[in-house]
């Protein structure tokens, strides 16, 4: 056998092997190669082996080959001597691992079964580094691996070698430290390689390590790829998002089988402060697994809360910004996985868990709600799998859920749906018809809302028409009146959307016994579907009357959408008309208000809401007008001969005079509803008169008469009828619209009205018409401020109005003579507060609407000189109206410097009335909150107040009035503002706390938040040693609660992070210590004293009450405060309670007279025991005598 393989002209064994694989002599090549390894000497044996190895990383190696060769090296590694395994480690870490040359991997398995043979060897090793046991010499070379810089390629053969090998906690933990600091070297396409690898190696304990490694790896990669986006290409975003979701399917079928991988995902979510791409998609794959769906989606709801507040916080305070990041909008946060699932991500694993955190946060209040929306409109336009479920599930909730419980933003997401594309919505046509079966016994405003939505499908599909319209008909004679008024939703808003031709006329209606409703559209068929719907309306208008007046609202809307129904429509009104007005010209009053009110046994009701059907015909009349004026004729008579007649038409012509009794019942009840009705009606006349007048001389006097028989109409009702003011308005609102306001008051304020200047003179004549116009504007304001915009088909023009309206209002406050400043005033307060709560996307139109100018500095130069008049004129009503203004524009522009300058000056007037001075300092004290991370000018307003009312710890009350900084505390504005301050102070304290749960820790971290707490802590201690009136001590106690419990927080942080201690914080336990401590306990025992504020009984008990309740929640605050100081104290052993000193006054306080008392009691019960005794002794001492 030797001569069969004798080496020939001296090559050697590695040269041999290297011929024999030339001429592609496999066979002889493993039997030359097990020959060697077995049959010679052991350093021929040893020599072989490494030159096996160096043969396993040609590229060309046959795969069988390669197989057999591996085969014999693990055989012989497994039983090679320890000296030929030092070598073979050596020839790894030389030639392998160290070297440049890339590897192909066929050596890295005997590598591992060299790791394993170590561990194995009972022998002693003798290297430069010492002498090591196989196991520790199988450490050592761990260790020299690990240390070593992997080339890219290695990483993933080295990660799958380690895998069979077994290996030790730390020995673990070293191998993923290694293979996760080296997973930005390899390409993208190999990380799920490696990924998956090291959840394997997550099976040996190390979950914690794998999640947090893998998370921060991806998170960094997209910080990455953010940084150089310009530079990146389609192809490569496409790339990482294919890396990123096949990783996370890794990681979700991982779970499976490991659940403690699935716990350590939940907890470093539930621990992840601001969230990032990959691990929010990390979280929702997370939830296809029932063990950990709910959890999950918490963790996810409450990040989601917290990067909402954070912004809003960053946003608002300046003491954040130095302790904690920039939160990053969730939305971008949000876009960026839709995208990924758009490109890469699994639907099944990610999309369909962001499709439940979105319902999740539909269903919160506040601005989750936005983001739920959001999330949900974005998955139903890119995930046509998703549709069904989204639609079936928001469908679910509308029909399901109470008004209050269902948020505007369930209506508003169906409303944008089916806006988006009706072909999106006839998909689910399914689901809609299923639904729509329900519609009429849910509450009216979801009803509304879903059929807002599902009307428009109607029109291409047949079947769902023919439900809806089967569904009406029942539900317009339902038990349920709300059922009724759905019904005529419905139908009106199918006659909105079914158009009919031009042929369409009186004489052409059809019948649905002449037009199969059921065929595809057509103009016959939505012509006969027209007709029906009009037949039940008709109907419909035999109900009570709330139907009928939804019926009457929403016939101009009809005609405005499907204008050749006007015939039907022309027909009707004449027809209603023609029930409720006298037909002779000469019979006053005009309208029959007796039939239109029904007397019930305890009530009045409206059966024919006749305002409405005046207004409708009003309306309708003008729509026509424009199109067939010859077709209006009789109707223009009517409404005219109305008009007219009202204006002749006096008090005990509607027997309302002032002798009319106006109780709760019979008669009375009777006679309230028609004045209100009265009212209304006269409401509607005063509007068309107005607004479609010619605007001469005789509109003019109809508009005078008519108000003037309406102000009469008001002035008994507020005479004789409680509560009568409340219900006027709600009726004027109702029927005096914004548009007419605004036209109003452009007549009476504007300065030339040459077109109509005889009609504008005669509306100026008139009594109480500017006020009355304006407390109409203020309802209207209060009214639509609550109201959701995209609901609202009025919306659309609401901003020129409103821009409209705040032209008039600033050009009557800019006269010097003006009336009804103050309400002037407010109402343009509250016109820009509601520009700013619901349509500041449409700022710039107001803006020009205004001004002439789309940019907000413009109006804001014509708000800041009307205040300044008004501080010259001392009207300092006006001047806070005005001040709250400023301070709404200000907020939607980026400077603020402007504004605090004028306030800081507006502190040293002294003549401001508490009211401004308490609305000056609050926006103050607000914006510096923005702007600044100080308190100097809490501190000087505190130690202002202390001097003007008095401090506890003095007896002259009088020593530092004339030491004030800001001359606009006094003593009456003094206790106003106590409460302004701490309300700034709590704010302060809030972002504080946040900085200490939310910011990463450092040095300079803490040293920032001590010097914050510092200044507070110094507000405190001046406040607290202020006479505070007692009815408003219980907001400093809660405030300095607040702060002893922010203080602990950061205790607590400083003993859990930091084992040394810092002189800030030394020094706020000193400032604490010896000043903010001592003036808590006299302020405690200055609420025991006796009330000396003229306040009254009732109020010094609520007062009572409200310190049991604040004063031990705050001695417990101090107590825990103290006991974590003295925890941090023994383990910093830095005695920080050196200064603190404990008060009998901190939780309990002896009272003197009920002690007193007690012991009188028990002198006198020992003085009366004591007399007998004397008396049995004297009595003793005369027996002794005898």
């Amino acid at each position: 056998m030797a001569n069969k393989y004798e080496i020939i002209n001296n090559q050697s064994e590695e040269e041999r092997m290297k011929l024999l694989l030339k001429k592609n002599n496999s066979g002889k090549l493993v039997e030359f190669a097990k020959h060697l390894l077995f049959e010679k000497r052991i350093t021929v044996s040893t020599k072989c082996a490494l030159s096996l190895l160096s043969l396993l990383e040609e590229q060309n190696l046959v795969k069988q080959v390669a197989l057999d060769l591996t085969a014999a090296l693990n055989t012989y590694v497994s039983s090679a001597q320890p000296n030929d395994l030092k070598t073979i480690s050596l020839h790894f870490l030389e030639s392998t691992i160290k070297s440049n040359v890339i590897s192909c991997g066929k050596s890295f398995e005997v590598l591992g079964q060299l790791l394993n043979s170590l561990e194995a060897c009972r022998e002693t090793f003798t290297s430069e580094e010492g002498e090591f046991t196989g196991a520790e010499y199988r450490s050592h070379l761990i260790n020299k691996i690990c240390n070593i810089r992997w080339l890219p390629n290695n990483i993933l053969h080295l990660g799958q070698m380690f895998q069979d090998v077994t290996t030790s906690d730390n020995e673990i933990t070293f191998v993923i430290d290694k293979i996760s600091s080296s997973l930005h070297l390899v390409k993208l396409d190999v990380v799920p390689q490696i990924v998956h690898l090291l959840l394997i190696s997550a099976t040996k304990g190390q979950h914690k390590k794998v999640v947090a490694a893998l998370s921060n790896y991806f998170n960094q990669l997209e910080e990455k790829d953010i940084s150089n986006e310009e530079d990146m290409t389609r192809d490569q975003e496409s790339e990482r998002s294919q890396a990123e979701g096949t990783s996370l399917v890794h990681m979700s079928y991982a779970v499976k089988h490991d659940l403690e991988l699935g716990k350590a995902i939940s907890h470093h979510i539930k621990n992840t402060k601001n969230l990032r791409p990959f691990t929010l998609g990390l979280g929702l794959s997370l939830t296809q697994h029932d063990r950990f769906s709910e959890q999950i989606l918490t963790c996810l709801k409450g990040g989601v809360s917290r990067a909402l507040r954070g912004s809003k916080l960053w946003a608002t305070s300046k003491f954040i910004h130095g302790v904690v990041e920039e939160n990053k909008d969730v939305k971008k946060l949000l876009e960026v996985v839709l995208k990924k699932t758009n490109e890469g991500w699994d639907y099944a694993h990610v999309t369909e868990g962001l499709i439940k955190l979105g319902f999740i946060l539909l269903d919160c209040p506040g601005p989750e709600s936005e983001v739920g929306l959001f999330i949900l409109e974005e998955c139903y336009k890119l995930h046509v799998h998703c549709r069904g479920s989204v639609m079936r599930d928001l469908l679910h909730r509308v029909v399901t859920s109470s008004p209050l419980t269902t948020g505007t933003c369930h209506s508003r997401l169906l409303v944008r749906i089916s806006r988006r594309s009706i072909q999106l919505l006839l998909s689910q046509s399914n689901t809609l018809q299923d639904n729509l079966t329900n519609v009429p016994m849910i509450p009216l405003k979801n009803a509304r809302c879903v059929l807002r939505a599902v009307v428009p499908v109607m029109r291409y599909d047949t079947t769902l028409r023919d439900s809806a319209i089967l569904i009406f008909r029942k539900s317009l004679f339902s038990k349920n009146p709300d059922s009724r008024r759905i019904a005529v939703f419905g139908l009106t808003e199918m006659m909105k959307k079914f158009k009919v031709g031009e042929n369409y006329s009186q004489s052409s209606q059809l019948s649905c016994s002449q037009v199969q409703v059921h065929l595809m559209v057509t103009d016959d068929i939505n012509e006969a579907v027209c007709t029906e719907i009009s037949l039940l309306l008709k109907r419909g208008l035999e109900q009570q009357g709330s139907v009928r007046s939804d019926i009457y609202k929403r016939l101009s809307s009809i005609l405005s959408n499907n204008s050749k129904l006007y015939p039907m429509i022309l027909q009707l009104l004449e027809e209603r008309l023609g029930l409720v007005t006298e037909p002779d010209p000469g019979i006053l009053p005009p309208v029959k208000l007796g039939s239109c009110i029904a007397v019930l046994p305890d009530q009045s009701v409206l059966r024919e809401p006749v305002m409405d059907l005046l207004g409708a015909a009003f309306t309708c009349c003008n729509l026509i007008r424009s199109r067939e004026p010859d077709d209006v004729m009789k109707l223009d008579e009517l409404l005219e001969s109305v008009i007219t007649r009202s204006t002749k038409s006096d008090l005990e012509d509607w027997d309302l005079d002032k002798g009319a009794e106006f109780s709760n019942s019979g008669v009375g009840s009777r006679n309230s509803v028609t004045a209100l009705t009265l009212t209304a009606v006269l409401e509607v006349l005063l509007e068309n008169e107005l607004l479609k007048g010619k605007g001469t001389t005789e509109s003019g006097e109809k508009f005078k008469k008519l108000f003037k028989l309406m102000y009469s109409v008001q002035e008994v009702l507020n005479e004789k009828q409680s509560g009568g003011r409340g219900k006027k308005s709600k009726a004027n609102v109702a029927h005096f619209s914004l548009r007419a306001v605004d036209t109003l008051l452009e007549y009476l304020i504007a300065n030339e009205m040459t077109e109509h200047e005889e009609f504008v003179g005669n509306l100026r004549t008139i009594t109480n018409l500017l006020t009355w116009n304006l407390s109409l504007l203020g309802e209207h304001l209060k009214k639509i401020s609550t109201e959701d915009v995209e609901e609202n088909e009025e919306c659309k023009d609401r901003v020129y109005t409103l821009g409209s309206i705040t032209k008039s209002l600033l050009l009557h406050l800019t006269r010097d003579k003006s009336l009804y400043r103050d309400q002037t005033a407010s109402l343009l307060d509250k016109s820009l507060r509601v520009i700013h709560s619901s349509h500041v996307d449409q700022l710039e139109e107001y803006c020009e609407t205004v001004t002439g100018s789309s940019e907000i500095s413009a109006l804001r130069d014509k708000v800041v000189p009307l205040f300044h008049k008004a501080i010259i004129a001392e009207d300092y009503s006006e001047a806070q109206h005005l001040l709250s203004a400023m301070d709404v524009l200000y907020s939607m522009s980026d400077t603020q410097e402007e504004l605090e300058e004028l306030l800081l000056k507006m502190l040293d007037n002294p003549s401001l009335t508490s009211g401004l001075a308490k609305e000056v300092v609050t926006i103050l004290l607000s914006s510096l909150r923005r702007s600044s991370d100080k308190l100097d000018v809490h501190s000087a307003l505190a130690t202002d107040i202390t001097a003007v009312l008095g401090d506890i710890e003095t007896e002259d009350e009088d020593s530092m009035i004339d030491e004030v900084k800001y001359k606009v505390v006094t003593e009456n504005s003094a206790p106003k503002l106590i409460p302004v301050i701490m309300s700034s102070v709590d704010s302060i304290l809030t972002d504080i706390e946040w900085g200490i749960q939310q910011g990463s820790y450092s040095d300079d971290q803490s040293d920032l938040l001590c010097q914050y707490l510092t200044q507070v802590a110094s507000v405190l201690s001046v406040t607290l040693t202020c006479k505070t009136p007692h009815n408003i001590t219980d907001v400093i106690s809660k405030t300095t609660n607040k702060f002893y419990k922010t203080f602990t927080l950061l205790i607590k942080r400083e003993s859990t992070h930091n084992s040394g201690i810092l002189k800030s914080l030394e020094k706020l336990a000193k400032l604490v210590g010896t000043s903010t401590n001592q003036k808590l306990y006299s302020f405690l025992i200055y609420l025991e004293q006796p009330f000396a504020d003229d306040i009254g009984a009732a109020q010094n008990a609520a007062t009572l009450r409200k310190q049991a309740i604040s004063v031990p929640g705050l001695v417990f605050s101090v107590e825990q405060c103290e006991r974590n100081l003295i925890i941090l104290s023994k383990k910093t052993k830095t005695d920080l309670m050196e200064h603190f000193k404990r008060s009998p006054a901190r939780d309990f306080k002896v009272n003197l007279k009920v002690l007193e008392e007690k012991l009188s009691k028990a002198d006198d019960d020992d003085e009366d025991s004591e007399q007998p005794k004397k008396k049995r002794k004297k009595g003793k001492s005369k027996a002794a005598d005898e």
